[in-house]
């Protein structure tokens, strides 16, 4: 009978096996942390397009187009025209399916404003915040009552 011994032995692949799998662990969670961070990313570009869509249809006087006025609710969608704008819509519903929300504080005369983006990897109710003024906020503590200006 011919024996073999230039192969692996069960134990050598069983091993090499463990080894692999135990990498491949750690990279499914480096991933997981990676791709929250990548939803949070967008969730902030949906707010900053949010802000260029107000900006861009204002019309000299006030935000309507965009915006609803004397808005103070927090929910997602809450203070943006997404009824008759569809670009809004999009970065709502962009928003919502990243894990976050998008809403727009504003005042009584719609001149002023304040979008705030949920983020999704940090404390509850933590906000990307962009107003009116130009200020960014990229890490609004968490508040019950979000201000029309940024922090």
């Amino acid at each position: 009978m011919k024996r073999y011994s230039g192969g692996f032995t069960l134990i050598e692949l069983l091993i090499v096996i463990a080894i692999i799998g135990i990498l491949a662990s750690i990279i499914l969670v480096s991933l997981n942390a990676s791709r929250n961070r990548a939803k949070e990313a967008r969730i902030i570009a949906d707010v900053q397009q949010m802000r260029v869509r107000a900006e861009s249809v204002q019309n000299g006087i006030n935000y309507s187009i965009a915006l609803t006025a004397a808005n103070t609710s927090t929910n997602s969608g809450s203070g943006i025209n997404v009824g008759t704008d569809s670009i809004a819509a999009q970065l709502v519903n962009d928003a919502v399916a990243q894990g976050g929300k998008i809403f727009a504080i504003t005042d009584a005369g719609d001149t002023a404003y304040a979008i705030f983006g949920q983020l999704i990897t940090q404390a509850a109710n933590t906000y990307f915040c962009v107003d009116s003024v130009g200020r960014t906020s990229p890490n609004t503590g968490a508040t019950s009552t979000p201000t029309i200006a940024c922090q």
